[in-house]
């Protein structure tokens, strides 16, 4: 079965709630994943994007409310699919990513001893980094987030997941980017608009992303700067490059986690809830079982911040990062910090794994969504740590990758889902194994 893109089919119920937050609607056993549909909600529903197995769609008409309803309060947010858990209560969003965590570990490697969700101190405005788009429409720039599966670009009346700032800054633009000169010759270059804030000292970095590199007018310059005192640098960024500074000539943040400070660039990755990050590493630092004998290895170190606390514990930590940029940061932040005992090497994981001559003890990763590649993990598996940290943002494939840990011989002692997003349907996860057999070592 097949629907068509903008059908309109009347009178469905949601039977379930998707990973991704959505109501799941079955029409002869083809799914259909509804936007803002709760579980025994009835509604009428247009199709946006369909394919042979499945269709999403979005609500029309709504007839009824699910006992777990609750009033959004940025329905334009919720409509751009950035806080799609928004019309649950934040106790009910616990409960529903913690009851995912269970089936799908359950479901997948029979593992059912998973603890319980460690909540967040902040539902709203708990993100240190924003990307809008832009669009040129009649001429004009506009400024939004867009609908989920759409090409529909939706303007937002308030940024509730950063912070006042932050949001202020985006509303300025959005009321006064089509005042000036400058953006009139690039409505359509201009991709993107991103804003980074550091949690410790409240500096913003603000960059624009364009398609062919363009000067921001001084008035312009002077104008949102001293409306916005801690904007501290404005960048333009071209096929992922600086070709533009204004305000200063740095291109780095510095933020705090726990007792440590970091330094990172305006593309390197950094926790977006900072304010979280600090009880997420304490979890997986706490579970390891370390001292001043073992070497660690971080891949996947980025900026160094997993490395610095691991360090404490440590004789000896490898950071390894493929980014250089991300290198030269994690080397200065472990000076800043007054931390000895690390040491960060540039290049592909896999590669630079052999350049270490110490025995490895423990291995600590955090990759991307995708998760370890099969390469690495077999190279994991070679090396036989005593202990393996995973740090995941995506419960999927961390599922997957321990399933092949556990099959080399590891045990999983440890696995608890954080929040650290709250209004999404993101779950981060800290597990930790440990090699069944350590006589072999």
């Amino acid at each position: 079965m097949k629907l068509q893109n903008n059908t309109v089919v009347k009178n469905v119920t949601a039977i379930d709630h998707s990973y991704e937050g959505l109501g799941t609607v079955k029409i002869d056993d083809y799914p259909i994943f509804v936007e803002n549909l709760l579980p025994g909600e009835r509604a009428d529903i247009l199709i946006k994007k369909a394919n042979s197995k499945f269709a999403f769609a979005k609500v029309i008409k709504r007839y009824n409310d699910s006992a777990k309803r609750i009033k959004v309060i940025n329905e334009k947010l919720m409509e751009s699919g950035s806080a799609p858990l928004a019309n649950i209560s934040y106790s009910d969003q616990l409960e529903f990513k913690e009851n995912f965590v269970k089936q799908l570990f359950k479901r997948n490697i029979h593992y059912t001893n998973i603890l319980p969700i460690l909540k967040s101190d902040y539902e709203w405005r708990y993100r240190n980094k924003l990307l809008v788009f832009t669009k040129n429409v009649q001429n004009a720039i506009k400024i939004g987030l867009y609908e989920k599966n759409s090409h529909n670009l939706i303007e937002q009346d308030s940024y509730d997941l950063v912070s006042k700032e932050v949001e202020n800054v985006l509303l300025w633009l959005s009321k006064n980017i089509n005042n000036y000169d400058c953006f009139k010759n690039v409505k359509n270059t201009l991709v993107s608009i991103t804003l980074r804030e550091s949690y410790v000292n409240k500096k913003i970095m603000l960059y624009f992303t364009v398609s062919k590199a363009f000067d921001l007018s001084k008035q312009f310059v002077n104008d949102i700067a001293k409306e916005f005192g801690n904007i501290e640098t404005i960048l333009v960024i071209v096929n992922d490059k600086v070709v533009c500074s204004y305000l200063s000539e740095k291109t780095c943040l510095t933020d705090r986690i726990g007792k440590f400070s970091f330094k990172y660039n305006w593309n390197s990755f950094f926790q977006i809830n900072s304010k979280q990050t600090e009880k997420l590493y304490s979890l997986l630092l706490d579970n390891l079982n370390l001292d001043s004998n073992k070497v660690i290895l971080d891949a996947y170190c980025g900026i160094g911040t997993i490395s610095l606390f691991l360090a404490q514990k440590a004789k000896k930590v490898y950071g390894l990062e493929i980014i250089k940029e991300a290198v030269i940061n994690a080397k200065e932040n472990a000076l800043a910090n007054n931390i000895r005992n690390t040491e960060f090497i540039a290049g592909d994981v896999i590669k630079t794994i052999d350049s270490i001559n110490e025995k490895i003890d423990t291995v600590v990763v955090d990759p991307p969504r995708s998760g370890l590649s099969s390469e690495f993990l077999n190279k994991i598996i070679d090396i036989r740590p005593a202990e393996i940290g995973y740090i995941s943002c995506n419960p999927h494939t961390m599922c997957r990758d321990l399933d092949q840990l556990i099959k080399a011989g590891y045990e999983l002692i440890f696995l608890k889902p954080c929040d650290m997003f709250s209004q999404t349907y993101h779950i981060e996860m800290v597990a930790v194994l440990k090699l069944k057999d350590l006589k072999a070592l």
